[in-house]
């Protein structure tokens, strides 16, 4: 069904036939680039590029149920948490070999950069069809970093690693066993301190990304998120000094 598709926080995605519209940027070529190299490398559940229109590019249509806040119960079942940390290490290491020459980023490049993060890895960027994850969305914030700046992120959505539980999903006492999961799934050998470092690093950088966007686009709901991942780094700069 053609029309507005919902989500989208950041940027406005249309659906047209078997194809997507999304607001373009000065960015938007390294990630069609990127894109098509992931897709040589085997990457057949990521949207393929298929030009840039004006101010809008277009891509391929993921087809899948993508879960929304607040989540169904299904996506805190640990097979999600698995098959996500599964697919994000497919993902990293096909970035691998990526030409940096004359590249773009919407998002500031980390170190070190081992690989193309996706940078919103989380269930919300997501396409599952009868629980079963088969694609990922939303690659438009992609830029080099290290492994763990995904994963570190991808746990604090899928865990949670969050100052308050959401509805539905495991406490913080599995919390440990959770992240422990999730590294193994993705063959790391990070450990939970690691994972809570680079957690807090990350959402106080996403808060700053959050404030920022909420004046660039006029979106005034962005400084209430950013206010959340600030609670939620501060809830665990806490916890990792109580271990």
């Amino acid at each position: 069904m053609d029309g507005l598709l919902p989500g989208g926080n950041m940027n406005a995605v249309e659906r047209s036939g078997d194809t997507v519209l999304r607001n373009a940027g000065a960015w938007t070529p390294t990630v069609h680039r990127y894109l098509n190299y992931i897709a040589l490398a085997g990457i057949d559940w990521a949207p393929i590029p298929m030009g840039i229109e004006g101010d809008r590019e277009r891509l391929s249509f993921i087809e899948g149920d993508v879960p929304l806040y607040p989540f169904p119960r299904w996506v805190w079942e640990d097979s999600v948490l698995e098959e996500a940390a599964q697919h994000l290490k497919e993902l990293h290491n096909a970035s691998i070999g990526f030409a940096l020459d004359d590249a773009i980023w919407q998002s500031n490049a980390k170190v070190p950069a081992e690989v193309i993060c996706h940078n919103d890895f989380s269930p919300h960027n997501l396409a599952f069809t009868k629980g079963e994850l088969v694609g990922a969305i939303d690659f438009d914030m992609c830029s080099p970093g290290p492994r763990l700046w995904d994963i570190a992120y991808l746990a604090t959505r899928v865990v949670p690693l969050t100052a308050s539980t959401p509805e539905g999903a495991p406490g913080m006492d599995d919390a440990r066993r959770r992240v422990d999961l999730l590294l193994r799934a993705y063959g790391s050998d990070a450990t939970w301190d690691d994972v809570l470092r680079v957690a807090i690093i990350r959402l106080l950088d996403l808060a700053d990304i959050s404030i920022k966007k909420a004046v660039e686009l006029q979106k005034p709901h962005l400084r209430d998120e950013a206010a959340d991942y600030e609670r939620d780094a501060q809830f665990l700069r806490g916890l990792r000094r109580a271990n």
